[in-house]
């Protein structure tokens, strides 16, 4: 309903550049398309997340560390408006991956660029004021590499993991481990 006053967008960019804009200003959209978001050099558009503007926000990057911050910290702004940071990378890193959560008993899944992954209970994850560095999701070793993704997830899915060699698997949620924020997690997939 693009009417309805409490029903957000919520952008995130790779750089960790996030913007929150009600839905209303996206209900008149020429042919040819309208700017949703103004990005900086070198930065793109992650993902989009549909909001009520009472969740939480968790953003994970490539680096192992993930921030949780309420999404009513980064205050709504205009279509056209670049947004606000969501997150202090540091060199090197970027964002891999958005979580929008409403209830501490759902989980986060974490997976590694080597195949390894874990899920974490999103009350692990405390609730920080958005613009900073984060907290350890995943420690990241040689042996497990970076953070390639980070969701929200529930016992009841599957996961279909594919690498770059065209290798794709499935298997139940329920069967990934659960383990605690600061660890390396187990093998997903063999690479």
């Amino acid at each position: 309903n693009f009417e309805d006053e409490n029903h957000f967008l919520f952008f995130v960019t790779k750089n960790g550049i996030v913007k929150r804009t009600s839905i209303s200003l996206y209900q008149n959209i020429r042919t040819n398309g309208i700017i949703a978001l103004n990005l900086k050099e070198n930065d793109e558009l992650i993902t989009v997340k549909s909001t009520d503007g009472n969740k939480d926000i968790i953003l994970g990057a490539s680096n192992g560390k993930a921030i949780r911050f309420a999404e009513t910290d980064a205050r709504e702004i205009g279509r056209t408006a670049t947004g606000v940071r969501g997150m202090d990378l540091g060199e090197n890193n970027v964002i891999v991956g958005v979580a929008v959560v409403s209830d501490e008993n759902e989980e986060i899944l974490v997976i590694t660029e080597n195949g390894y992954g874990k899920r974490t209970n999103v009350g692990e994850y405390r609730q920080q004021n958005r613009g900073g560095k984060g907290v350890k999701t995943l420690n990241v070793t040689e042996k497990n590499g970076q953070l390639a993704t980070l969701r929200v997830v529930s016992d009841q899915e599957d996961l279909i993991v594919a690498s770059d060699k065209g290798i794709t698997i499935r298997l139940a949620i329920s069967q990934i481990a659960h383990t605690k924020r600061a660890t390396q997690g187990v093998r997903i997939i063999s690479l």
